[in-house]
């Protein structure tokens, strides 16, 4: 009989932007254990459709007055929620700002609580996994005085790992989930040191904070008749959404500065800040006659990967001010796409002779520079930069193998 395991998820099924990360490793949960996922989706509508074997339920949270006033009186008389505020007051910084993250995310973590409680979702020694150290990871950390044997596991990725993610600058109950909680498994290495530098031993790294990339799937590499061999165009590819983090605009600054060199560039994605976006390029790119340009908006990943099998990208474009272990870096490494991209979190340990690395918080001038120099380079300089993008795809992110080692690992959690 399958060990049953509870997956705890902000979206899926209900919501589509997480199945990118979880399809191939729930793939291989299904095959180990019992699945149940608990999603706390705001959305009302199944968007997409689940393996069978699969039990689905769905805790959507609200936010009234009574469900407010409810939270405060909780949190104000809860251990954890007293420690909260002494912490607080302690840092000195945006004290009403962060206890009223605190009360918010004590009040999720609270409704997720009582809903799982009242339909015995983990009733029954199930093994409690959270792919985000977040609220829903805490709903199952307050009654462990009450339930011991439980056991409770949570990835931890980006915007739950951060403080500077956060909009008062502090990830609320990190001292007592990190108490509670039996592992941590992390996507990157800089994220693990991070959160050493904050909170956790180093002594229990192996143990209790394990390192777990997720990784992407493998659509193969480039055709060899489409490398960049000779060519006077130099095709550069970007993909992220357009806001201010993702730092767009200064890729169309970086290219602005470069001359006498011919530039093609795609963009795919949109955001808040699309249509300002798209006139600034016009407006610095829009006359340049050696580059030309596109933004293609919202594109499904399937179409992607598929344009990178089927035309010359030389090279993939970043310069986003925070990262995690970005998916679409991992995308381009598996097709042996170099990539040029900022010094932030997992980043400069995923460039090693296969791109250039530029700093934390460049100038156009530094972009323009690592671009003009990416162009420069000789056929057999970009060749074995390709062949080394993919070697390290393949020995830290191929998601079948990683999902492998880590349904192995929850396999032996007891």
């Amino acid at each position: 009989m399958k060990k049953k395991l509870i997956l705890l998820l902000d979206g899926y099924p209900f919501e589509t932007g997480e199945y990118s990360f979880i399809r191939t490793e729930l793939e291989k949960l299904v095959e180990r254990f019992e699945i149940c996922i608990l999603s706390v989706s705001p959305s009302t509508e199944q968007k997409m459709i689940t393996d069978e074997r699969i039990s689905v339920y769905h805790c959507v949270r609200t936010f009234g007055i009574g469900e407010k006033l409810e939270a405060v009186v909780k949190f104000l008389s809860s251990g954890c929620g007293r420690r909260e505020i002494k912490r607080i007051i302690k840092t000195g910084e945006d004290i009403f700002g962060r206890l009223y993250d605190s009360i918010a995310y004590y009040s999720m973590a609270d409704q997720l609580r009582k809903y799982a409680k009242k339909n015995e979702i983990a009733v029954g020694g199930a093994l409690i996994y959270s792919y985000w150290f977040n609220p829903s990871c805490l709903a199952f950390l307050m009654d462990r005085k009450s339930d011991p044997s439980r056991k409770v596991i949570s990835r931890i990725h980006g915007y739950d790992l951060y403080h500077e993610r956060n909009p008062h600058n502090r990830q609320p109950f990190r001292e007592y989930m990190d108490e509670t909680v039996d592992r941590i498994f992390f996507v990157a290495e800089a994220g693990l040191e991070y959160y050493l530098a904050h909170w956790g031993s180093r002594e229990l790294v192996g143990e209790k904070y394990i390192m777990a990339p997720i990784g992407t799937a493998d659509n193969g590499c480039v055709r060899k008749e489409l490398l960049h061999v000779g060519r006077e165009t130099f095709h550069f590819v970007s993909c992220s959404h357009i806001i201010p983090l993702k730092r767009v605009p200064l890729l169309i600054e970086g290219f602005a500065r470069v001359k006498d060199i011919k530039i093609r560039w795609t963009h795919f994605g949109t955001g808040s800040h699309h249509e300002e976006t798209a006139k600034y390029a016009e407006e610095l790119l829009g006359d340049k006659e050696n580059i030309s340009y596109e933004m293609a908006g919202f594109v499904a990943v399937e179409e992607i990967m598929q344009f990178y099998a089927n035309n010359c990208v030389d090279c993939f474009l970043t310069t986003s001010s925070t990262e995690g272990s970005p998916v679409s870096v991992q995308e381009a490494m598996s097709f042996g796409i170099p990539i040029i991209a900022t010094a932030v979190g997992e980043i400069p340990n995923m460039i090693d002779g296969n791109g250039i690395l530029l700093p934390e918080n460049p100038q156009a001038q530094d972009v323009g520079a690592a671009i003009t120099r990416f162009c420069q380079m000789t056929d057999e300089e970009m060749a074995k930069m390709r062949e080394r993008s993919r070697q390290m795809w393949e020995q830290k992110y191929n998601a079948d193998e990683n999902a492998e080692k880590f349904v192995k690992m929850l396999a032996e959690i007891s």
